[in-house]
């Protein structure tokens, strides 16, 4: 059996790309730059919360060359490393992505959905009812202006948890998924980290 996922990453790729034009209005509402920002977001961790984000994350993986690919995974391997030994590590644990490479990100296109709502004011509303409100960066913070305007996330994480919905049925993939952006690069070196690859699931992956 093959499955060509193509079609769900380029399902991804749209929202990502109305995504980002919403953060930018947000950006530019506020006058929001990240250029010379010493507190770099990139130092804290951040997560690939669905099947469909890390397909689209391993998509930028495989177009690196071989020596980048290599500085890549032996950063994630660190990262991963200081990452399980710290207690409470999605708190208190800093150290850059892998990904990251002069505090720029090698992948910025590939980035999971977590990059990209981080930074402006958000608000979404709650599985569980109510809107949960999302104050924004460091950086934002300092700017010193009131918040009058939000990036409303809901419709993007709708939109890809319909997406990814429609991936895993065709998978018949059932196993829950968070996982650090360094363990999502580092599973690509083991077989049977993400699913069986002995199982001929993808088609030009």
């Amino acid at each position: 059996m093959f499955l060509d996922v193509k079609e769900f990453l380029e399902e991804l790729s749209s929202v990502y790309r109305d995504l980002d034009r919403a953060y930018q209005d947000v950006a530019g509402f506020y006058g929001l730059s990240c250029e010379g920002c010493q507190d770099n977001c990139c130092q804290s961790p951040f997560f690939v919360n669905t099947l469909v984000e890390h397909l689209y994350l391993m998509e930028g993986l495989h177009a690196l060359t071989e020596a980048q690919k290599a500085e890549v995974f032996q950063k994630a391997n660190a990262y991963q490393s200081g990452y399980s030994k710290t207690s409470r590590p999605e708190t208190n644990f800093r150290m850059f992505c892998p990904l990251n490479r002069d505090q720029k990100c090698i992948l910025y296109e590939y980035r999971p959905m977590m990059c990209r709502v981080y930074g402006v004011p958000g608000v979404m509303q709650s599985p569980r009812g109510g809107t949960v409100e999302f104050p924004g960066c460091q950086r934002f913070g300092s700017l010193g202006k009131e918040i009058t305007r939000r990036l409303q996330r809901t419709e993007y994480y709708q939109r890809v948890a319909q997406i990814e919905a429609n991936l895993r049925k065709k998978l018949v993939y059932h196993q829950k998924y968070k996982k650090t952006i360094a363990q999502a690069i580092i599973d690509e070196e083991r077989e049977k980290a993400l699913i069986m690859r002995g199982y001929d699931i993808f088609e030009g992956y």
